[in-house]
């Protein structure tokens, strides 16, 4: 309502300069105006800030203003009857994103929403807990999408994986979608319930927990925050029922379906050095989706930044699970690549050994070559290699004759380090003396467990270290300008003291290679002040170094009592169980086990796994053969008896 002083106004309101009473069309508040009350000639409500369509500050008169029924009524002194105001029905805010799910806002030419969203927001957006879970979940899986397509792009451009993998990894990836049931109608439902039921627990009254969950939202604090409460029991339902580690799972799985020479510690190193999109790639899921202010309250960082890496082990093992989700029939790894990229890298003799260890491969056929969905058991390259290792002791006889025992006196009494010599070629059958091979062996294993190198490339330099953080781990957080410039100062600096102490690195190198080194005393002397290690300065390394891994030492054996194949076993040992074993055996099982990224305990474990099997099958098929002599004997004495 309006109420003016009497008679006609030779201003906009009134002789007395009196004001003007408005009532919101939209929650329908009123409140009294003044001519200093416009902005830009239009009034704004006081509770919502919505502005009043129907008056303008430009009329010339008071009964110029266009009469709303039941919005706007003018009064004027009792010589003019008053208008009966309408029943008052207030109308909802008009909704940016529509009534519909995929409705798109309005934008003007700037590319910016014709209404401000922090101002008001609509209510029809979010009344239904139904459309905000279908925004969230769409935004979801298109994301993982992407990732995945960013993994596959990495794949097969930068590690040379074959292109096959994309074909197979995006019939898995939908199967995987199918099965995780994240589109199911009842979803949302299950969503609240859970979280009621969840509620329940902790709370005696159950009508309250219902209330506090109650999904129906309403303008103000506590609906905002209702609403922020029930977003995240969203996200935190998709990311249990479809994981974003789910993608690197997905890819490991087509890989060894594509039969291609990627092991899950690939997957996983290249993934924390950033040469497989995981960490840092939710930054560009904005680039190609666009951005999801219009689609997705839930911005990229919190919807597919993951909270850590998954290991290799459970890499393995999410690979197996989705294979048994979707009811794929896996084959078994690719034992001819793998064990032919092992023994490449340990610079082993590929032609001799491969082809004995292929036989006991067919032979043996062991399940741990499956992949399999149970998170304790070992991986399968675990038994790729303790198939190796067996071949290997077949063919050198390691089986305890002292051999890195006499390596170790030899190359002490020389004065040098066995295992800082360079590795001697091995040629297959080079010589026939079983011994010499299994010398050869050793030492090129020794000399390369040094040489393989299992850090990760930005932890080798601090330089790496911290542009590793700077583009990977801190990616996507915003500092002020005060802090960017005090970064650029401080990286300034670092790299000021870098470059002194990289001259001061050279001079020293300079001083080391010429005449002066300086001794623990602290004064300078001659190469020959370095004395030779002692005789037995190798041989009680390995020993301290078997202890610290949980093995236990024992002599070499005096007198073979066969040349058959030792089988070692877990003996109790001062009131614990130790693995007993010989050098010659440690050295060869400690360099696949680095190589591998296992502990040397679980590959001898998985050596004495497949022992266990080869001796079974080994008595299995001894026992067939003495049945079918004594069938055989029996039918020639019914022959000859007849």
């Amino acid at each position: 309502m309006a109420d003016y002083g009497g008679g006609d106004s030779p201003d906009h309101y009134g002789g007395d300069g009196s004001s003007i009473h408005l009532v919101c069309e939209y929650c329908g508040h009123g409140a009294e105006y003044g001519p200093d009350d416009a902005e830009d000639g239009f009034f704004t409500c006081r509770q919502c800030s919505a502005i009043h369509t129907s008056t303008q500050h430009t009329a010339t008169n008071p009964y110029d203003f266009p009469l709303a029924a039941g919005n706007v009524s003018v009064r004027r002194p009792t010589t003019q009857p008053t208008p009966t105001p309408k029943a008052f029905t207030p109308k909802p805010f008009p909704t940016p994103h529509g009534a519909g799910v995929g409705a798109a806002p309005a934008f003007d030419e700037l590319g910016e929403p014709s209404e401000p969203r922090d101002f008001a927001p609509g209510t029809d957006a979010w009344d239904e807990p139904d459309s905000l879970a279908a925004r969230v979940r769409w935004r979801y899986v298109r994301g993982l999408q992407v990732i995945l397509q960013q993994q596959l792009e990495a794949l097969v451009e930068r590690h040379r994986v074959g292109s096959v993998v994309t074909g197979l990894a995006g019939t898995i990836w939908l199967r995987w979608v199918a099965a995780s049931k994240v589109f199911d109608e009842m979803w949302v439902q299950n969503v609240v319930a859970n979280a009621v039921a969840a509620e329940s627990q902790k709370h005696s009254n159950c009508e309250d927990v219902q209330n506090t969950l109650d999904v129906k939202f309403e303008l103000g604090a506590n609906g905002r925050k209702d609403r922020r409460r029930v977003e995240f029991l969203f996200l935190r339902s998709l990311r249990t029922m479809l994981p974003v580690y789910s993608t690197l799972a997905v890819c490991f799985l087509a890989c060894h379906v594509a039969r291609e020479t990627v092991l899950p510690t690939d997957i996983y190193r290249w993934t924390m050095e950033a040469k497989l999109p995981y960490v840092a790639v939710f930054t560009e899921v904005d680039k190609l989706l666009g951005s999801s202010v219009n689609d997705c309250p839930l911005d990229s960082r919190q919807l597919f930044r993951p909270t850590r890496v998954l290991g290799a082990w459970q890499l393995e093992a999410a690979a197996g699970s989705i294979a048994q989700r979707i009811g794929l029939l896996l084959p078994s790894v690719n034992f001819y690549s793998i064990a032919q990229r092992f023994l490449k890298e340990l610079s082993m003799p590929i032609e001799k050994i491969l082809p004995h260890a292929c036989r006991i491969y067919e032979w043996a056929m062991p399940a741990e070559l499956w992949l399999s969905s149970n998170p304790a058991r070992v991986p399968s390259r675990v038994c790729v290699i303790a198939i190796l290792i067996v071949s290997l002791r077949v063919l050198y006889g390691i089986n305890g004759q002292g051999i890195w025992e006499n390596i170790a006196q030899t190359e002490s009494a020389d004065g040098s380090d066995p295992e800082a010599s360079p590795p001697h070629s091995l040629k297959p059958d080079s010589s026939n003396n079983e011994e010499f091979d299994a010398r050869e062996l050793l030492c090129t294993l020794a000399a390369s467990y040094d040489k393989i190198d299992v850090r990760h490339d930005y932890s080798k330099e601090l330089h790496s270290y911290l542009k590793y953080c700077k583009e990977v781990i801190f990616t996507g957080i915003t500092f002020s300008v005060e802090e960017e410039h005090l970064i650029d100062i401080f990286w300034d600096m670092y790299k000021g003291k870098e470059d002194e102490n990289a001259k001061l690195c050279q001079e020293e190198m300079r001083t080391t290679n010429g005449v002066n080194k300086r001794c623990c005393d602290g004064t300078f002397a001659g190469d020959k002040c370095f004395s030779t290690p002692p005789g037995n300065c190798a041989l009680q390394s390995i020993k301290s170094e078997m202890e610290e891994n949980g093995f236990y030492y024992i002599s070499p054996r005096k007198q073979l009592v066969s040349d058959g194949y030792l089988h070692y076993r877990r003996k109790a040992l001062y009131g614990s169980l130790n693995y007993v074993v010989h050098a010659d055996y440690y050295i060869l099982i400690r360099a696949f086990a680095k190589l591998a990224e296992v502990d040397v305990r679980i590959l001898h474990n998985g050596v004495l796994k497949l022992e266990r099997r080869l001796a079974w099958i080994e008595e299995r098929i001894g026992r067939s053969l003495n049945t079918l002599q004594s069938l055989h004997d029996e039918e020639s004495d019914e022959l000859v008896s007849g």
